[in-house]
Order: C-alpha cells, then structure tokens, then sequence
C-alpha cells in the first residue's frame, strides 16, 4: 500500500517546493551579482583607479544593498523552510489559521495571514503619529530650555 496524501500534505509539499525554488532562484542571482562585482572590482584594480572603486553613485552603492537584501531573504527562506519541516510554516502566527499560497508565494516568509498583518498595519500606523508628536515636544523642549 503506498502512503496517502493529504491536504495538508499536498499544501506542505507544494510549499516547500515554492521555497526551495525561490531560494535557487536568489542564490542563482545572489552569486552571479558576486561574481560581477569581482570582476568589477579586479577590472578597477587593474586599471588602478582608485576613483572608479570608490566613486559615490558608483555601481557598487547599488550593489551592496541588493545582495545584502538578497542574502537577507536568503536566511529567512531558509528559517521558513525549517518550520516547514518542523509543520509550523504557513500558518498565521496570530489567528493560526493557514496563510494563503497566493501571500506565501508573493512573501514567502510571511508570518501573518493578510487580514493580521493589515490590522498589525493599522495599529502601528496610529501609534507612529503619537510617537512623532511626542518626539516632536521632546525637541522643541530642549530648544526653548
């Protein structure tokens, strides 16, 4: 007898093969991004222009942040797929209820369904005007006193 597939199962599995081709896909452009900068960097040196290495605005402002992101989505990616493994991936860590695939697909690190993560949204946008307010007085205190 062969082993039944779930729902659940099937949901698990078709997760995980989204993260494990999300992350060759980073890890693919991530590499290749390292390879040009060093080809870059090595084409500078041999030219000896410091300038062109250094230059704000160069290629490698643009550079650095973008692997930098990469690499962060990298290890979130990885984090999710630990919780897959764990069965804990793919569930709103508020409600509990599944995220949906369309969410996971587009963030899939999401920790929270949309609905959550609107209302987490809201919260946080009303209390960030009180603490700039507060901020403000703050400010304007020590410049009067």
């Amino acid at each position: 007898m062969g082993t039944r597939r779930t729902p659940a199962t099937n949901r698990q599995n078709e997760l995980k093969a989204m993260l494990e081709g999300r992350k060759r896909e980073l890890s693919s452009e991530l590499n290749a991004r390292k390879r040009d900068a060093r080809t870059r960097n090595a084409a500078a040196h041999a030219r000896n222009t410091e300038q062109e290495i250094t230059e704000p605005g160069s290629h490698t402002d643009i550079e650095l942040p973008l692997m930098r992101l990469k690499s962060e989505t990298l290890n979130r990616i990885d984090a999710a797929l630990k919780k897959l493994a764990q069965g804990t991936y793919g569930n709103c860590v508020e409600c509990t209820d599944p995220i949906s695939k369309e969410r996971l697909r587009a963030l899939p690190f999401a920790v929270r369904c949309t609905s959550c993560e609107e209302r987490r949204e809201a919260t946080l946008r009303q209390r960030q005007p009180a603490e700039q307010r507060r901020a403000y007085v703050g400010v304007v205190t020590e410049i009067s006193a």
